[in-house]
């Protein structure tokens, strides 16, 4: 007999909850913390993890699509050229593992995209479920310094900002799926559970503040909004309803905030008006802009491969925050692809994302493509802030297989 097991009204099986657990949801620094309150054990796990990840994906090449075997066919000969540079230029196996886990988010996508075809799986109101629930019991369990006054308070590793926020804006960010997947309910069937979810998802992302994920919510939101009304007929009335809807709901709070909180709404205003001046910003808005500007002259210089090994024992030219040989914790998503593996690398690991941007001009789109297609483009918005955490792109893996089949998921 198989067993199965039953998750936010998901049946599944064993085999493939294990692989969803252990290899998808523990990717997630805010759910592995649950489990480990160390940052260091978990980072070393996920490290590990990735390796065995990059050797199935190999042992069971022959499993993968064309285009997929071709990734896996470059990568692997891109991880040769670093390994044997490794071993020639500073006589050791493979100097700095970073230098790996900077562009492995390429076998992870392919994994996870791989994975779910097998399984036949459709698992995107699970992670809907999933993230609001794990938020929910994070903060419950972690978040009680919570305050909107944004100081300074410890820890700042793992999953945390280092300040008053509690979470970082990696899982903030990944709140974006549950905004839209109860959107995209409402919008289809007009209940008022589906408003109600997405209104809280809605405030959790405003509450916590990070200008990162704003930016990004709109983005995904103006996408969403072209993607169904043009995919989906019958979504003008939805449309309309949560318009109205949303209209109410905004009067009546404004007026609750207003009365009980003065201030509070003037304060919200100019947090949000440093996103279109980050650089008046005195906090990491005018960092970002100088960092990316100091770096951008170490790419001129190695444009094509980027600076591997050699870029990561350089010392910050910047900032001396950090230790040495920690590399140079960039802020900017794009800035650190370019700096450790050029163009090609570049072009390598968000190609993925070129081909779901030409992929949502077809008029042919499944729901759930709908819903994840914003989120994933959405990534290129939170990149000019911040680097994508690796969950972010088990997440392209999994836009990409509901791309591409056309088969009736089981749930």
């Amino acid at each position: 007999m198989i067993t199965t097991i039953r998750l936010f009204n998901y049946k599944i099986y064993l085999q493939e909850f294990l692989v969803i657990f252990f290899c998808f949801l523990l990717v997630e620094k805010s759910f592995i913390w649950f489990f480990s309150q160390n940052a260091y054990i978990n980072e070393v796990a996920i490290k590990a993890l990735s390796i065995a990840i990059y050797g199935y994906v190999l042992i069971k090449v022959n499993d993968l699509k064309l285009s997929e075997k071709i990734y896996v066919g470059i990568f692997t000969a891109l991880m040769v050229k670093l390994l044997l540079q490794s071993l020639i230029e500073f006589q050791v196996f493979f100097r700095n593992f970073e230098i790996y886990t900077v562009i492995f988010p390429i076998i992870f996508t392919i994994f996870i995209k791989s994975e779910m075809r097998k399984m036949n799986a459709d698992l995107l109101g699970f992670l809907a479920g999933f993230y609001l629930l794990s938020y929910l019991v994070f903060m419950a369990l972690f978040g009680h310094n919570f305050s909107f006054s944004l100081e300074h308070i410890e820890p700042n590793t793992g999953p945390f900002s280092g300040d008053t926020r509690i979470l970082h804006a990696h899982s903030i960010f990944m709140l974006i799926i549950p905004f839209l997947w109860y959107l995209n309910k409402f919008i289809n069937k007009q209940t008022i559970q589906s408003f109600l979810l997405f209104a809280l998802c809605f405030t959790i992302i405003l509450v916590h503040q990070h200008r990162s994920v704003w930016s990004s919510v709109i983005f995904a939101t103006f996408v969403y909004f072209i993607l169904v009304l043009r995919t989906n007929k019958k979504a003008l009335t939805g449309v309309a309803s949560f318009t109205l809807t949303s209209i109410l709901a905004l009067i009546i709070a404004i007026y609750f905030v207003s009365a009980t909180f003065p201030g509070l709404l003037s304060f919200f205003g100019e947090r949000f008006s440093e996103i279109l001046n980050p650089s008046t910003d005195s906090g990491t808005g005018g960092f970002r802009i100088e960092q990316t500007e100091m770096y951008y002259n170490f790419i001129k210089q190695k444009p094509l491969f980027g600076w591997t090994f050699e870029g990561y024992s350089l010392e910050n030219p910047l900032v001396d925050w950090w230790d040495a040989n920690t590399g140079h914790h960039f802020h900017e998503g794009f800035v650190e692809i370019l700096f450790y593996h050029g163009i090609f690398g570049l072009l390598f690991k968000f190609s993925f994302l070129i081909y779901i941007f030409f992929k949502s001009f077809s008029r042919h789109l499944s729901n759930r493509a709908v819903v994840l297609i914003p989120f994933c483009l959405s990534g290129l918005v939170f990149s000019l802030s911040y680097v994508a955490p690796l969950i972010f792109w088990g997440h392209v893996g999994l836009c990409l297989y509901y791309l591409e089949s056309n088969k009736t998921f089981k749930s």
